[in-house]
């Protein structure tokens, strides 16, 4: 099932980053330094609070732990489900490999480093904001 959004994620004054499946490693080194820039959700994968937050959260970043899942099984699927959103997906795992795709530029590529600063700087936000 796709989400309900169309077109890129909107923009707002702090940004919205969904995170999926981390294990309690991942979360203790990444969830925190996010929350001090950004507006986190954290689910279990698979699940009904997955399919929940997928649909209602409006996420600029999801990522996506590949730790314990299938990373070849598991990046089509959340390719598909988050097609339409225009958000940057992130796949990263306890090993180290971490790869992201843009999926409102159509970029994908390598993450290096794998930190806070490395993760929201994927998010593209203008610089400038229209004063009506």
């Amino acid at each position: 099932m796709l989400g309900k959004r169309h077109g890129r994620a909107r923009r707002r004054s702090t940004p919205r980053v969904l995170l999926v499946g981390l294990t309690p490693l991942m979360m203790e080194v990444l969830s925190g330094a996010l929350s001090e820039r950004a507006e986190v959700s954290a689910v279990p994968f698979p699940g009904d609070a997955f399919e929940q937050a997928a649909d209602d959260l409006d996420a600029e970043l999801v990522l996506v732990d590949t730790t314990y899942l299938d990373e070849a099984l598991v990046r089509p699927l959340m390719l598909q489900r988050f097609a339409e959103s225009g958000a940057v997906l992130a796949f990263v795992s306890e090993q180290g490999a971490a790869w992201f795709d843009d999926l409102g530029a159509e970029v994908s590529g390598q993450l290096d480093p794998v930190d806070a600063e490395t993760l929201i700087g994927l998010i593209h936000r203008p610089n400038l904001t229209l004063v009506e």
